[in-house]
């Protein structure tokens, strides 16, 4: 098995106790897998029993009810299962999360989710562009299957767009526009299983002076729909826009009201962005390892649900979702928010947009039916 991974992948180790938004006790039923379930079914101690006690069925799966925060946790914020069976006998998403893989026959890819507070930490503070390890493992073939051409292709492309999306020559903006622009062209081929236009689309992207061409198209349609007043196309409106879709998303915390226009003059945050911008530009790298984590996790599940344009497209919103959340902050307070603000920022909106999967079906609807969708993206980054 040939095994691809983020440089910050083996660099993650789980920060128990000291995490301040500890998963385990977050309330979330845990599914417990089969292995797990006959190993605590054995063992005739009294761990055993409450374990057995706790773990409920529905619909064929077996859970851990904790509605109140895992209650093998101890005093100390440790697990006990783990403290005295080893991290062997812990269930499989305890053991895994927040890593997350794919499988491809012999080809397999991890990462790590930005949903936990360590992961944001590692991403927001990786100054240099994130790199990518390939190693062999004795990891046995997986047998669903894919079409390994469509695999080579999209790869390939990933590769690409991620390429730019840490091309630094380019404002983040101007990164997003570029990747904004091609989409379309992208999930065209991606539909009709064309492998030698993905590679034609790969190859143009590589291009320095293709993108700038995209970016100079991008000022220029800016201008033009600037120039006459086209209806719905100010930034303002585009940006009102955007948020409608993440405000109608449901929230378990308070994130959901910094995408409530009705709180806020988003046309006085808006006057705050050039000098936004202009503080922020020394750490363009955070939204940056934010781009690539996105491109790099969904883009490649293309390769089976084809929905290339989508996962691309999502990427932009997500990017830009979180950078709004550093710019309401900044306008409201006069202040860039502080590293451990941003961080706490960059993993509440992973664990309530990204990792809800109903949140993440809005952004994908909006792709697919709202037909103006392309042009809004494309202004929100001009």
């Amino acid at each position: 098995m040939t095994l691809r991974y983020p440089d910050i992948f083996p660099g993650f180790v789980c920060t128990g106790s000291a995490c301040e938004d500890n998963c385990c006790k977050m309330g979330w039923d845990i599914e417990i897998d089969e292995n797990t379930l006959d190993y605590y079914r054995s063992l005739d101690t009294d761990l055993g029993r409450r374990l057995c006690g706790n773990i409920y069925e529905e619909e064929g799966c077996f859970y851990m009810s904790q509605p109140d925060g895992c209650p093998f946790l101890s005093g100390e914020g440790l697990c006990s299962v783990q403290q005295a069976c080893g991290a062997e006998h812990i269930s499989e998403i305890c053991r895994e999360h927040p890593r997350f893989y794919e499988w491809f026959g012999d080809y397999k890819e991890a990462g790590l989710g930005l949903c936990c507070e360590e992961v944001s930490r590692l991403v927001l503070t990786h100054e240099r562009p994130l790199l990518f390890t390939e190693k062999q493992t004795d990891e046995p073939d997986d047998d669903l299957e894919f079409d390994s051409g469509i695999l080579a292709a999209v790869k390939d492309l990933r590769d690409r767009l991620i390429d730019v999306a840490q091309d630094r020559g380019f404002t983040l903006l101007q990164r997003l526009v570029i990747l904004a622009y091609c989409a379309e062209d992208i999930g065209e081929a991606m539909y009709g299983e064309d492998t030698e236009r993905l590679r034609q689309l790969s190859g143009m992207l590589a291009i320095d002076g293709f993108r700038m061409e995209i970016v100079i198209q991008a000022q220029q349609d800016a201008a033009e729909a600037a120039k006459s007043h086209e209806k719905g196309r100010t930034k303002e409106q585009l940006t009102k826009h955007m948020l409608h879709m993440f405000s109608s998303m449901g929230y378990m915390g308070k994130l959901g009201k910094s995408f409530d226009r009705e709180r806020f003059s988003v046309e006085k945050i808006l006057g705050a962005e050039k000098k936004f911008s202009g503080e922020y530009a020394p750490y363009q790298y955070e939204l940056e390892n934010v781009l690539v984590y996105f491109l790099y996790r969904y883009l490649i599940k293309s390769v089976r649900d084809y929905s290339a344009e989508e996962h691309l497209l999502s990427a932009v919103y997500l990017t830009l979702g979180l950078r709004w959340l550093f710019l309401k902050e900044y306008a409201e307070s006069g202040s860039l928010p502080d590293i451990g603000r941003r961080i706490f920022l960059a993993k509440e909106f992973s664990k309530e947009v990204e990792y809800d999967s109903d949140n993440m079906d809005i952004i994908y609807d909006t792709i697919q039916q709202d037909t103006a969708v392309r042009d809004t993206l494309r202004g929100l980054c001009m």
